[in-house]
């Protein structure tokens, strides 16, 4: 297909990338895309598909690392996709994947709906939360994570078929499911009857804990490391008991705050990231012995 072809199909040409990541990190893409329809949803897979082009789906960017050099494909933001669907009925919500996270829980309390408060504080958007098994609590002992309440989910394939998952289909696990293969276009999910005022209660607790544990200040991808097993410390526990807090390469630093927060001082790059995660992998595996694992996504170039 032509330049002028896809540019028809609402694909913008060599879109910086940094501009819609969290970490605002990452090079040019060769195409950005925001589809607002399936029909524009799948006209893009079928441009990707035709011209050998790898895509990746980005919701909010809050859990991705690209490189500085870029992206060889296709990049499809979600954001603008059906972004305000949703429709509650009973205790059962149907929602779009391209719905933030924030609003969604608003929109439950509207519903009288609850159970996903711990999302509000997450940045991104319900698709990639599904994707990812996205979870918070502020409790220790207790595990919220929005799997638990995805009763089917709508996907496309990368070659553009419609599929309905059940439940019973959908593998999740800690920080991961096997959605990943797919692009995410609608979620049902089981809710809990909650009043809108203790709904929005628990809201505000969490994100006060949040302001007041982590470090929100900084452009960052939230938790870079998944928490290790029982009885094992967290992640950011570790890193700290490595002596690493703070530590820096270039513009990249462990937060003072948070050990499992690494932030952009203003112009770290993919590499200065990269750097500071091995190295932390290193330390606290030869202080430890534990490996670490990334909950963040390195998406090669």
């Amino acid at each position: 297909m032509t330049l002028l072809g896809a540019l028809k199909i609402g694909l913008e040409p060599d879109e910086l990338l940094s501009r819609h990541t969290s970490w605002r990190i990452g090079g040019h893409a060769i195409f950005f895309a925001r589809p607002k329809n399936t029909e524009e949803l799948t006209g893009i897979l079928e441009f990707a598909r035709c011209e050998r082009l790898p895509f990746y789906v980005l919701g909010r960017g809050s859990n991705v690392l690209f490189p500085d050099e870029g992206y060889g494909g296709v990049v499809i933001n979600m954001l603008e996709f059906k972004k305000d669907f949703m429709c509650a009925h009973e205790a059962v919500a149907e929602v779009s994947a391209g719905m933030p996270n924030n609003q969604f829980v608003q929109k439950c309390a509207e519903h009288n709906l609850g159970g996903v408060e711990f999302l509000s504080s997450i940045p991104g958007t319900l698709g990639g939360a599904v994707v990812q098994n996205a979870g918070f609590s502020r409790r220790r002992g207790v595990i919220n994570e929005i799997g638990n309440f995805v009763e089917e989910v709508t996907v496309l394939t990368p070659e553009g078929r419609m599929r309905t998952l059940q439940k019973s289909e959908i593998n999740f696990s800690y920080r991961d499911s096997n959605l990943r293969q797919y692009v995410i276009v609608k979620i049902k999910l089981k809710m809990i009857s909650c009043p809108q005022k203790q709904v929005l209660a628990e809201v505000h607790e969490n994100s006060k804990y949040r302001n007041d544990v982590q470090d929100l200040q900084h452009p960052s991808a939230g938790s870079v490391f998944k928490n290790p097993q029982a009885p094992s410390p967290s992640s950011g526990r570790l890193i700290d008991l490595a002596g690493l807090r703070g530590y820096r390469i270039g513009d990249a630093q462990i937060s003072p705050r948070h050990a499992n927060f690494f932030i952009n001082l203003g112009q770290a790059t993919c590499r200065d990231m990269l750097e500071l995660i091995a190295l932390a992998k290193d330390k606290v595996k030869q202080k430890f012995g534990v490996k670490l694992e990334e909950e963040i996504r390195y998406v090669p170039g």
